[in-house]
């Protein structure tokens, strides 16, 4: 289990000065987007419009977190708006994909894969201070945008735009298909899931 903060993440500004891209977490820890990488999570500010880097070989997957949003053309899917928490858009790495602002800049959160390699699912939950269940795949990563976020029974409290990156240790309440419970510790906040299986 590994509780990882903003301090902890790279922050790379785009060559085109149009945004920046905030990496959360990597696998192989440390590796450099020009190596084999397995996978990354990442939260991406977008402060113009323009076309979106390629990653040949590459599955991506990608879903709002603030503002308004963007249109995105996708070589061989059209044109779609991603303007809503929660709704996650998929395409091809190497994929042509023009992004434009749908009103201001914008915060996206996303993973690119080895599809060769591994199965990913994003999710978003909207969680209460009831506890929500959830199964544990291989990996698991738990990213909470707004925070705070209480998991159990691992008594890990997520603050704002923190991640826990489950499944690189072998305890048993981070084995796959555990079940952790999680909450928010006041209202309601939203939780983004990655879940990650090797093929």
């Amino acid at each position: 289990m590994l509780h990882l903060r903003p301090s902890d993440y790279r922050v790379m500004p785009w060559k085109d000065g149009g945004g920046s891209t905030t990496e959360i977490a990597i696998e192989p820890a440390g590796a450099s987007l020009a190596e084999p990488f397995l996978w990354r999570v990442s939260s991406a500010r977008v402060e113009a419009s323009g076309p979106f880097s390629h990653f040949p070989g590459r599955a991506r997957l990608l879903t709002l977190l603030e503002g308004s949003g963007l249109i995105l053309d996708i070589e061989g899917q059209g044109r779609l708006r991603l303007k809503h928490p929660g709704q996650v858009v998929a395409f091809a790495g190497e994929a042509t994909v023009n992004a434009a602002l749908i009103q201001g800049p914008c915060v996206d959160f996303g993973v690119i894969s080895d599809p060769s390699r591994v199965r990913v699912t994003l999710e978003w939950l909207n969680l209460s201070t009831a506890a929500t269940a959830i199964s544990l795949a291989p990996t698991t990563l738990l990213f909470a945008p707004w925070g705070p976020v209480r998991v159990d029974p691992l008594a890990v409290e997520l603050e704002p735009r923190d991640c826990l990156w489950l499944g690189n240790t072998p305890a048993a309440t981070e084995a796959p298909g555990a079940s952790l419970g999680v909450r928010a510790t006041m209202g309601t906040t939203p939780l983004v899931l990655v879940s990650i299986w090797p093929l």
